[in-house]
């Protein structure tokens, strides 16, 4: 699924933007107050009048479009706006129910026309002020609204306010904003992949430069850096979450239109051949391949065809950890609770089963699975993985110590400090509903 890519509060990079021909461009209202903005003039005064703009001025009374021909006091569209604190009933309810369609919503008069939507205005929603990616309350946020993009899909849920590409383009929203000049006034760039780095250190992944047919020599210069970004958002917008096996080359000074044909396919993922290293093909970021596959993409699991986790990324629909991590969880715990209803018949009818001896031995190999997810280091020679079943749920540990080391650190992503850990937590955890506990975790920081 592709996403909308939108430029957030470009003052400082408008010029490159309309020199790329990228005009979707997500202002805060407050900004535009400060800076003493006109929208739609500013538009007009830099883009050339074949660059359909639109232009979306955010606030937390409705975010309005404009496009040309429309002003604020006369709007395109007006969408709602949920900011992280209101309830996650009420982002529900407006995700599922299309203002447009509602005349008693777009009929309003009450409202000022900058307020009130316009009557059969495409169904978007607008998501705003979220908690920081990467925090764990920020990390559970994104899962929530992720799954409800997946739930809602006539819906575009514009994720607002992030600058990671991970977080914009790796969840399958319908849209999302990002500010393309930030990593570029800094020094750095940010690869369609995702990874942010030094621009000095980008000849170390110069398939990524051939791509956006930019010459690492034009990074020295700021402008070309934003210039940079900007292409690079709007590749991952299309192609972030797909395993594109481009071309490494091809014509120069391209527009961003063309980038993806004039880059057809090849037949292999790698820029180049590397021997595979013990621990490779599980997480993107520890892979000793990473300079060198085509599938990267920052934060993500291996989705290279045939690994383990890539099953687990297609069966989720999703290549973020935390995301199969959940998943996978709760298909043990099922399995789990058919493994506890499997022995309590063999009891029953003092007969062994052999398909309980099936369910231990698959609850075993999913569950070291699980485990070497949970903690990567657990991959390698000579660490013993066991996995047991206590309180109907999977356990996977090698000594105390560890299984005690991963409960703290499940309880510290749920965002409680480790000094507050108590007694009764970890034996929540080992025991406890965890469904239950991570609603909680989640209640604390919303208001539902």
């Amino acid at each position: 699924m592709a996403t909308e890519v939108w430029f957030r509060n470009p003052k400082n990079y408008i010029r490159e933007l309309a020199e790329i021909g990228a005009g979707n461009i997500a202002w805060d209202r407050g900004v535009l107050a400060k800076s003493r903005i006109e929208p739609g003039v500013h538009a007009d005064l830099h883009f050339s009048p074949a660059v359909d703009f639109r232009l979306l001025c955010i606030g937390e009374q409705g975010s309005a479009e404009i496009r040309r021909g429309y002003t604020l006091n006369a709007p395109y569209a007006v969408y709602p706006t949920w900011s992280y604190g209101d309830s996650l009933e009420m982002l529900e309810e407006l995700i599922a129910t299309p203002v447009g369609e509602d005349p008693d919503v777009y009929g309003d008069t009450s409202l000022p026309p900058d307020e009130r939507p316009v009557k059969g205005q495409e169904h978007r929603v607008v998501v705003t002020h979220v908690p920081p990616s990467g925090t764990a309350i920020g990390k559970r946020f994104v899962r929530i609204v992720a799954e409800l993009q997946k739930d809602y899909p006539e819906c575009i849920i514009h994720y607002h306010g992030v600058y990671s590409w991970r977080v914009a383009f790796g969840f399958g929203f319908g849209a999302a904003d990002v500010d393309a000049r930030i990593t570029a006034q800094k020094g750095s760039v940010t690869l369609p992949n995702g990874k942010v780095m030094r621009y000095e250190r980008t000849l170390e992944f110069k398939p990524w430069l051939d791509l956006l047919n930019v010459q690492y020599q034009d990074l020295k210069v700021p402008r070309n850096r934003c210039m940079y970004n900007i292409k690079s958002a709007l590749w991952a917008g299309e192609n972030y979450l797909e395993n594109v096996k481009f071309r490494i080359g091809g014509k120069k000074d391209l527009p961003p239109s063309a980038l993806n044909a004039s880059h057809s396919p090849t037949q292999n993922h790698l820029t180049r051949n590397l021997p595979v290293q013990s621990g490779d093909k599980v997480f993107c970021d520890t892979c000793s391949l990473v300079n060198v596959c085509k599938y990267y993409r920052e934060g993500a699991v291996c989705s290279v065809p045939g690994t383990e986790v890539s099953v687990f990324a297609k069966m989720f629909g999703s290549r973020d950890p935390d995301t199969i991590i959940n998943g996978l969880g709760r298909l043990l715990e099922k399995q789990a609770d058919r493994l506890e209803g499997a022995m309590d018949s063999e009891s029953e009818f003092d007969e062994l089963d052999p398909q309980v001896t099936n369910i231990m031995n698959s609850l075993f190999a999913n569950g070291v699975k699980l485990a070497k997810l949970l903690k990567p280091e657990l991959g390698g020679k000579g660490t013993q993985v066991g996995v047991f079943v206590q309180n109907g749920r999977p356990v996977a540990a090698g000594t105390p110590s560890q299984l005690m080391a991963g409960v703290v650190a499940e309880l510290e992503a749920q965002g409680v400090a480790r000094e507050d850990i108590t007694p009764e937590m970890i034996k929540n955890i080992l025991g406890g509903d965890q469904e239950e506990i991570q609603q909680r975790a989640v209640s604390e920081t919303i208001d539902v």
